[in-house]
């Protein structure tokens, strides 16, 4: 038999293919770690494209109702101001006109408690008369402005009426409902562009 030396690239060849299985490994745990972050991401997208599908479903089945409505709603919303304020108060007092106000906030969807809220009070009243209310009516920081209590106001128990006719009675309790407003009421401000509480929370809408 002849011997028969290598040459530099058989030894090349051959010491790539020993290599072959580490770097397969290699590749299948980065592509199994990328793989990981792929589907969190898609599962995370998922999610919220499916609340965005809830939220639009709502949205669409309050515009279906509000012709309906519309003809006979005694308050012409969102309220702009106190004055507006006061005389929504005035034409509350009227069973009929009350009735007719929680029926239309009991149409008004959300993907979850607190955006159901949100939307309720922003289809009501304007972020400008949210700025001079707050829940309980206490003054300002500074102490120089007294705010009105948004509480007491009949308008406060329509909605609160409504979103409970529509969950069910034992679904919301008075002190969530309180929490989700009191939120919303806060960031009225910062949502007309003043000089706000510099935060990194997003501003609820």
């Amino acid at each position: 038999m002849h011997n028969v030396t290598p040459s530099l690239m058989d030894i090349l060849v051959f010491r790539l293919s020993l290599l072959k299985p580490l770097i397969f490994l290699e590749l299948f745990f980065e592509t199994d770690a990328t793989s990981q972050k792929m589907l969190t991401m898609l599962s995370d997208l998922t999610r919220s494209l499916n609340e965005l599908r809830e939220e639009f479903r709502a949205i669409r089945n309050t515009s279906s109702n509000e012709s309906v409505d519309a003809g006979v709603l005694p308050l012409d919303l969102p309220l702009h101001n106190i004055e507006e304020l006061n005389n929504a108060e005035a034409a509350l007092q009227s069973q009929e006109a009350n009735t007719a106000m929680v029926r239309r906030f009991a149409l008004i969807g959300g993907t979850t408690l607190e955006v159901q809220v949100r939307r309720v009070m922003a289809y009501a009243i304007t972020n400008k008369l949210a700025s001079v209310l707050n829940w309980a009516g206490k003054k300002t920081k500074d102490q120089t402005k007294q705010k009105r209590a948004f509480k007491e106001t009949a308008l406060c128990r329509c909605i609160f009426d409504g979103l409970t006719q529509q969950l069910g009675a034992n679904s919301m309790s008075e002190f969530v409902f309180a929490q989700a407003v009191q939120k919303w009421l806060r960031y009225a401000p910062d949502r007309l562009g003043g000089a706000g509480r510099t935060s990194s929370v997003p501003i609820p809408e």
